[in-house]
């Protein structure tokens, strides 16, 4: 299976105060469309777990051309674009079903962690992988280099909770997107709209940890911003938003 689809509807309980999908909802439901068709394929949780390994997300990039809006329908579709020893490329591409218009896409790189010892495993024992690859490239440039934020403007700090814990017993990657966009205030979000995010897993981070959030401008930008969640002086996550004014 070469590309994999779900439908989805986005309800008035899933939106944010501009009634929009919020970036950590769609982050949840791009990982899920790769869960999904990481089973259909036959190398999902259950197959990976019974060799002590499991997927982890290790690079996201996303493009939005407009933010998708309460009460509609919307599709995304996944396929893989590559694969290696080390990494998986996977892309993404959320499709307004009301207007079949392609509204964003994401580029993603992923890593089988070994349960025990934390490091990664050789992916090329995963022959339905290799089977799967479609080799469609992302439309956009993908990700570049991310830095840590050296001279901070804004900080945070948050202690991890049992809610913010995944299966993989680290923090979710929506709790660390939440972190990046709660660095800004309400009218930030009513006056602009996040039309690129770019994020590297550097660290995992654990229950009861206490994070701290920075963010600063890109080279002085009033459009782009870095931002970093730190753990005991250490880089867990190191993020780039891009505004775009509405």
């Amino acid at each position: 299976m070469k590309l994999f689809s779900h439908e989805f509807y986005l309800t008035a309980a899933e939106v944010n105060a501009q009634r929009e999908m919020p970036l950590s909802r769609l982050v949840t439901l791009i990982i899920d469309t790769a869960t999904g068709h990481a089973n259909a394929i036959g190398i999902g949780f259950d197959r990976m777990i019974s060799y002590g390994i499991s997927w982890v997300l290790s690079r996201l990039t996303i493009d939005i051309k407009r933010p998708l809006t309460v009460n509609r329908a919307y599709r995304i579709d996944t396929w893989i674009e590559n694969l290696n020893r080390m990494f998986s490329e996977r892309n993404f591409e959320l499709v307004d079903m009301e207007t079949g218009e392609p509204i964003a896409w994401a580029h993603s790189t992923w890593m089988a962690i070994n349960m025990e010892t934390r490091r990664p495993s050789d992916l090329t024992m995963l022959t339905e992988m290799k089977d799967s690859i479609n080799g469609r490239p992302y439309p956009y440039i993908k990700g570049g280099k991310l830095l840590p934020v050296i001279d901070a403007t804004v900080e945070h700090t948050y202690r991890f909770a049992v809610s913010d814990i995944d299966v993989n017993r680290h923090v979710t990657t929506r709790r660390y997107i939440d972190l990046i966009v709660d660095q800004w205030s309400i009218e930030q979000f009513d006056n602009n709209r996040v039309t690129r995010f770019e994020i590297a897993f550097k660290h995992e981070a654990r229950y009861g940890e206490l994070s701290r959030t920075v963010s600063a401008p890109h080279e002085g930008s009033p459009e782009v911003f870095d931002v970093m969640t730190e753990v005991n002086s250490t880089p867990c996550a190191i993020a780039r938003i891009h505004f775009t004014q509405r």
